[in-house]
């Protein structure tokens, strides 16, 4: 069950991620029965390095399998959210199609040209053929992520605590939290769900650290899910205070539900600089 929010959302709307989340764990689960990882000193080969652990490592994924699961998603997406026959026939036909030998890359990649294209030509919203191919990869970097995630939490890494992209896989964070414990800022990939440390009064958009050009935003009787701001490049950050409650969070659906943050960050005037990728 979610947690009442201070503005009310959609209908459905973080009922439909909850069931798509408990869907990825599922084949997550299947995925991790045949899947051996590889002994690979994260720290080693990050403190030195911009190139995510993905770059330099290729990892592999199964092309058949991973075609398998888009198709699978495609029926979950029919039966769990608005979509008719022609719409879930076209996103099939796309699994003839797409190049999932390199999907991972090209999504998580700058060009995004050929999921565009490939999209016009089976009649499909981008949007929506992006999504799919999207969450269709999650289940396969969470289980390759997950190995390292231990590594990942233990201390501050070079280049990559001064960042919003993941360290893992390379996507953009736009979500963190505050450890209980000690105040301490871990940033959250939705993507592979990675968390790294990173410093706590600082824009990990530009760099700035001057504390009286960083401040903070949140909803009344809502303290514990804050916005936080950089005046230097007007850059923000979705933040979860474990401190104001005690407790962890699905930070994957606390993502989600917070919207409202995002709506109220960009009304002020703030970005979360996604063009700048």
């Amino acid at each position: 069950m979610s947690r009442q929010t201070p503005v009310a959302l959609p209908e459905g709307y973080i009922d439909f991620y909850m069931n798509l989340e408990n869907w990825q764990n599922e084949q997550e689960i299947i995925l991790k029965q045949s899947y051996v990882p590889e002994h690979i000193d994260v720290r080693r080969l990050l403190t030195n390095n911009q190139k995510n652990l993905m770059k330099q490592n290729r990892f592999k994924i199964d092309p058949l399998q991973l075609k398998n699961t888009f198709l699978a998603l495609v029926d979950f997406l029919k039966n769990n959210r608005p979509m008719n026959a022609e719409v879930a026939d076209n996103l099939r036909k796309a699994a003839d199609k797409l190049d999932f030998a390199n999907v991972a890359a090209i999504l998580l990649g700058d060009d995004q040209s050929y999921l565009m294209e490939l999209a016009e030509e089976l009649g499909v919203a981008d949007e929506l053929l992006v999504f799919t191919v999207d969450h269709a990869l999650r289940p396969y970097l969470r289980m390759l992520a997950q190995p390292y995630y231990e590594q990942f939490n233990q201390d501050e890494i070079g280049f990559w605590s001064q960042t919003s992209f993941c360290p893992f896989c390379g996507s953009k964070s736009h979500f963190s939290r505050l450890r209980e414990e000690d105040g301490k800022r871990f940033m959250f990939c939705d993507r592979c769900f990675t968390e790294w440390e990173s410093r706590s009064i600082y824009c990990v958009h530009c760099g700035n650290d001057e504390p009286n050009s960083i401040n903070f935003i949140s909803v009344e009787d809502d303290n514990a899910y804050q916005i936080y701001t950089c005046e230097k490049c007007k850059g923000y950050l979705k933040t979860y205070d474990e401190r104001q409650t005690g407790k962890t969070t699905d930070l994957f659906i606390a993502n989600m539900e917070t919207i409202y943050l995002d709506m109220l960050a960009q009304e002020k005037g703030y970005l979360n600089h996604d063009a700048d990728q």
